[in-house]
């Protein structure tokens, strides 16, 4: 941290501060964590979860999305979801039977509505204490952080992951721009 100039350093500490804070007043815990299901475990509802909001996954990238988990505890986690017939794997290259990705069934993505439904009411909670001017600032400069991140770029790789031998893409991929329509109101805070 010694090459980090003096108001670089000054923002990291108050940025550990502030993180700090945020957690004690408890909205640091994941929106995913422990979404409520009877039968399933919460890494379960929670790659439910990423699958309806990226779609069609790669293993490896739903791995990503889930924390890193290793492939064999993902795949033991898949064989649970496709037993529950809530996802299926489809191979994404003919010629390369590796390469597998997973999308939801019609029962899975019911299940994923109901758990969205949950991460948006939580959701809700945190940027409700705020007026709307603050929150349109806080997603303004959020957006504006993803984007220096580079996730934009990634969302390209994922796209570039689900394209078909022959160049088409398997399905449309979700712009991570793009804002749905979450039906979410001040009632839900």
């Amino acid at each position: 941290m010694s090459e980090l100039s003096a108001e670089v350093r000054v923002q990291v500490a108050r940025l550990r501060n502030l993180v700090i804070d945020v957690a004690r007043c408890g909205a640091l815990s994941s929106p995913l964590g422990a979404l409520p299901h009877q039968e399933l475990d919460p890494m379960e509802v929670q790659a439910i979860w990423w699958l309806k909001a990226e779609s069609l996954l790669p293993v490896n990238v739903l791995a990503d999305r889930l924390g890193g988990i290793a492939l064999p505890r993902l795949s033991r986690l898949l064989d649970r979801l496709e037993d529950a017939k809530l996802v299926q794997r489809e191979r994404s290259v003919r010629h390369d039977r590796r390469r597998v990705r997973v999308r939801l069934t019609e029962q899975g993505r019911a299940l994923a509505e109901r758990a969205d439904t949950v991460v948006q009411e939580r959701m809700a909670r945190l940027l409700m204490p705020l007026g709307g001017e603050q929150r349109s600032a806080l997603m303004d400069l959020l957006e504006g952080w993803v984007e220096a991140l580079g996730c934009w770029n990634r969302a390209e790789e994922i796209a570039a992951e689900e394209t078909d031998a022959d160049g088409t893409r398997a399905t449309p991929h979700p712009r991570l721009t793009a804002v749905e329509d979450v039906g979410v109101t001040a009632n839900a805070a």
